[in-house]
């Protein structure tokens, strides 16, 4: 398997390591081996046939397939000129222990770096997807295994860089999201060799076309998500009628929609949903779309969460296979003190959406559903310290009283967490991974600063605070309940009062910000409205105050009034005038015989007469409008658009100022008529 001639490696030897048959190990060397440096050898005894590649390159296959611990003493081996021992001689018989056959998964020789041993496979403890209960981590290497240990982690789900630590200081968290972090690649060569399975099966024939175009875009579509080298795939903007938009692309059973959503691409979203995608497609733990979203920061960092909880917005109620909602999701993100930013974010958002349609105990309720393990999402959050997360629910009415499968509520968990943060054991979560450890877990005690109700507690007495204070040395007693309550009740009594102090005393800070915050608000809103106020004084301060300037108008509409009145009787006077002598020179001009036939006494006459009297009231009615009209049309001269127009024109032709025009117009109109010879008129352009 290896020569000792150069130390190459024959990396056929090494995927039958990794139990690939045949079919597969040639589509492998086809593509990923022999594209580099290789001797490929063929003929002569079975054993040096094959392809063989450097030590360095063997290396990297065998860590690729999951088989480096297995080959390690053989890359590792040193030859040396001394010749090994000979080996004893034994009869070997044969063994009565079967076999174990190819499915079943290798050990490995040796518990390799960052290896985590699980004590019993359990559930997750908060909203699912998370990490099982984890009893051991040894931070010295790295083991493919550990998908064996989490069947709800997601390799294949994109991931966003953790924060920086140290090897000593590794979580499981850590561990576990460097691992999805390295692992895309993996899933990629996953999918294929899966797909050269299915073809081993058919006899080593190939798909048909219709299944290689469905394999060959989801391929695109991963390998678009993963590193966008090619840019948008020409199918999503025109989409062939073979592409299944809602087609399973990864291993975890996600679709397209999925991995758009986590990525925040709102413009695949938006292709996606044009092609009629399904919004409530689900993974294989029931995830939705919006709950993958949520689990990781893109939606954040590009701020496109508004909108994708519009598209999204009829999937908020759904559940997963645990019971968890959306809520539980993102209050599973805040383990990591890299996502609190996030997580409260898409909180805000959510509630936000939520409470445009929907009443505060809909949403109470939706808040208060359980997961498969009894906790809220408010429980969540509390367990895991996130305070403005906590306040965010809690404003929308989430009851942190509800107890879990454990017996526990939110409240007992945030003074947990209070206490551990003040006595400076609180763990850091530097972890960016959506699984949340439940390895430190609070204790469960009971009270809490965001308690809604009085405590039930009794007030510890003076000796317990001086113990609390180490003034006070308990004398020794001789009964096992003095005893009890000397080392047991009076220290854990003082120390709940002191817990207790410290909630009041953040409380009362907080209160304190609050206050200078509002106070501030108070200070700016008032300068504002004295400017205003001093704004609104200066512009009316040459009219007067309000009461003179509205007498002022009232005496101006009198006096409109009265003119106009004055004006109808002005006309009234000249069309009486007017129709006298019309009417005298009317009767003069009739002949004699017209004149006598008016003064008849016959029916026919007064029915003439009668006529005549309806047409002349009619035509008095007629008249009065028009003097009503033509009164209306003087009061409004002077005062329209029209004759603003018209003072303007005139002041520019004469060069005057537009309000000495009207003291001036009869001097214009003389200078006019006379034909302007030396006068106001001089530069008006006729």
């Amino acid at each position: 398997m290896r020569r000792r001639s150069d130390s190459w490696v024959n990396a056929t030897q090494v995927l039958k390591v990794a139990e690939f048959d045949k079919p597969q190990r040639t589509r492998i060397l086809e593509r990923e081996v022999q594209r580099g440096l290789h001797e490929k050898v063929q003929g002569g005894y079975g054993k040096y046939q094959g392809t063989w590649v450097p030590l360095e390159r063997a290396r990297e296959i065998a860590a690729l397939y999951n088989v480096e611990e297995l080959l390690k003493p053989i890359f590792d081996f040193r030859p040396s000129t001394e010749s090994p021992p000979l080996a004893p001689k034994h009869v070997t018989a044969a063994s009565t222990k079967p076999r174990p056959s190819r499915a079943q998964p290798r050990a490995p020789a040796a518990p390799p770096l960052n290896y985590i041993v699980c004590s019993e496979p359990t559930p997750p403890v908060q909203a699912p997807p998370s990490i099982d209960s984890l009893d051991e981590v040894e931070v010295e290497g790295e083991d493919d295994d550990l998908s064996d240990l989490d069947p709800l982690n997601d390799p294949s789900s994109p991931s966003v860089q953790s924060s920086s630590a140290s090897d000593g200081e590794l979580s499981e968290l850590e561990i576990d999201d460097r691992r999805s972090q390295n692992s895309v690649s993996a899933t990629l060569r996953k999918r294929k060799r899966e797909q050269m399975d299915h073809e081993d099966i058919l006899g080593g024939f190939m798909l048909p076309s219709s299944e290689q175009r469905k394999v060959a875009y989801s391929d695109e579509l991963l390998d678009y998500f993963m590193a966008n080298e090619k840019g948008l795939p020409e199918f999503l903007v025109n989409p062939p009628p073979d592409f299944d938009v809602n087609e399973v692309i990864d291993d975890e059973g996600h679709t397209a929609f999925h991995w758009a959503a986590s990525m925040g691409d709102l413009r695949v979203i938006e292709l996606l949903y044009q092609a009629e995608a399904n919004i409530f497609m689900v993974n294989k733990r029931g995830e939705t779309p919006l709950m993958r979203a949520v689990l990781f920061t893109n939606n954040y960092d590009r701020k496109s969460f508004p909108r994708l909880v519009e598209t999204l917005r009829e999937t908020i109620f759904h559940v997963d296979n645990y019971n968890s909602t959306v809520f539980h999701h993102i209050a599973a993100t805040t383990s990591s003190r890299n996502k609190l930013l996030a997580a409260r974010y898409y909180f805000d958002v959510l509630l936000q959406k939520l409470g445009e349609k929907h009443s505060m105990p809909d949403i109470a309720m939706v808040l208060d559903l359980r997961d498969s393990l009894g906790d809220t999402a408010l429980t969540i959050a509390a367990r895991n310290g996130a305070k403005k997360c906590v306040r965010s629910l809690l404003a929308h009415n989430a009851n942190p009283n509800i107890p879990n499968n454990e017996g526990q509520t939110a409240d007992q968990y945030i003074v947990a967490v209070e206490r551990q943060r003040r006595n400076g054991d609180y763990p850091p979560a530097s972890s960016s991974s959506p699984f949340q450890s439940h390895e430190h877990h609070p204790p469960h005690i009971h009270n809490s600063r965001f308690h809604r109700h009085p405590s039930t507690q009794s007030v510890a007495t003076v000796a317990a605070v001086n113990y609390a204070n180490n003034s006070y040395i308990p004398q020794p007693h001789i009964s096992e309940a003095a005893i009890a309550a000397t080392q047991k009740v009076i220290p854990l009594m003082a120390e709940m009062l002191e817990g207790l102090a410290t909630a009041f005393d953040k409380e009362l800070n907080d209160k304190e910000e609050d206050h200078s915050q509002a106070q501030r608000l108070l200070d700016s809103s008032t300068h504002e409205i004295q400017t205003c106020k001093a704004t609104s004084e200066e512009t009316l301060a040459p009219f007067g105050d309000i009461a003179t300037m509205e007498a002022q108008i009232e005496a101006l509409k009198v006096e409109a009034d009265a003119l106009a009145e004055q004006l109808k009787e002005v006309f009234e006077c000249g069309q009486y005038h007017d129709l006298s002598g019309l009417v005298r020179e009317e009767v003069e001009q009739l002949p004699l015989q017209e004149k006598e036939a008016v003064d008849e006494d016959t029916p026919e006459a007064w029915l003439g007469k009668f006529e005549a009297a309806k047409e002349l009231g009619q035509l008095q009615q007629e008249r009065i409008e028009l003097r009503d009209t033509i009164v209306k049309a003087y009061a409004r001269s002077g005062a329209g658009e029209r004759m603003s127009d018209y003072r303007r024109l005139i002041a520019l032709s004469c060069s005057l100022l537009p309000e000495d025009v009207e003291k001036l117009l009869p001097e214009i109109l003389k200078d006019l008529e006379a034909g302007g010879d030396g006068g106001i008129g001089d530069g008006l352009m006729i």
